[in-house]
């Protein structure tokens, strides 16, 4: 996603405006890996520090974590993301600040009862700013999430909380940029569901629950590598 929508340039100047720049929480902070990746192809992040990931003493862990610079909140403690992305959208609106809040939750942190109060808080103060990206791939922790709670017709739940909702392609990336791109042109949150597939290029991993917490060995992460070629 950011990929599509920055450059370098651009990320350096919405650094230098700290006050009205875009915000991106990962709330899903399990997605760590890949955030620290996407932060390093921005220069944000040194490759020295990047390799660090996940070692001892590192301050880059399996969660995205605050103590990270350019890092806007420490998440996976989830549900907790979206409601301090709905904060950030009520201070820019205060400010009369045009600039949007992106907040990544996965399907099964949706379960999170406080995903909904920040939901309905965001719909009630018209907080067009605010956009979150559900990962809608299916699969929770360890299983489906239809297994451990059943959200049924996601869309039509998000409207019926006063949101605007967009479905996307969750791995095209200019899919995701145009919909964020219409945040502005109404007045309620917005919503974008992006489909994804868990594991995708990487057969023996695809849909499969066990690799949300499994390691790769050697040999199989050359056949990873293989596939996402």
């Amino acid at each position: 996603m950011l990929v599509a929508m920055y450059s370098v340039a651009d990320v350096s100047k919405i650094l230098e405006n700290a006050d009205s720049r875009d915000r991106i929480i990962v709330s899903k902070g399990h997605a760590a890996a890949g955030t620290y990746s996407v932060m390093h192809e921005f220069d944000l992040m040194s490759e020295e520090t990047l390799f660090t990931y996940h070692k001892l003493n590192s301050r880059l862990q399996g969660h995205v974590s605050h103590g990270v610079k350019h890092v806007e909140h420490s998440t996976g403690a989830l549900g907790h993301g979206l409601s301090v992305g709905v904060g950030h959208a009520i201070y820019l609106k205060s400010k009369n600040l045009d600039s949007r809040v992106m907040v990544l939750c996965g399907d099964g942190e949706i379960q999170e009862g406080s995903i909904w109060e920040a939901l309905m808080l965001a719909a009630t103060k018209k907080l067009n700013q605010l956009i979150l990206l559900v990962d809608v791939n299916g699969i929770s922790s360890i299983k489906g999430t239809e297994e451990i709670i059943n959200t049924g017709n996601m869309k039509d739940r998000f409207v019926g909380f006063g949101l605007r909702v967009i479905e996307v392609d969750g791995h095209d990336a200019f899919a995701i940029q145009k919909a964020i791109l219409t945040s502005s042109e109404g007045t309620e949150p917005l919503v974008i569901l992006c489909k994804t597939v868990k594991g995708m290029g990487v057969s023996f991993a695809e849909n499969q629950p066990i690799w949300h917490y499994r390691s790769l060995n050697d040999e199989l992460f050359s056949e990873a590598m293989k596939g996402l070629k």
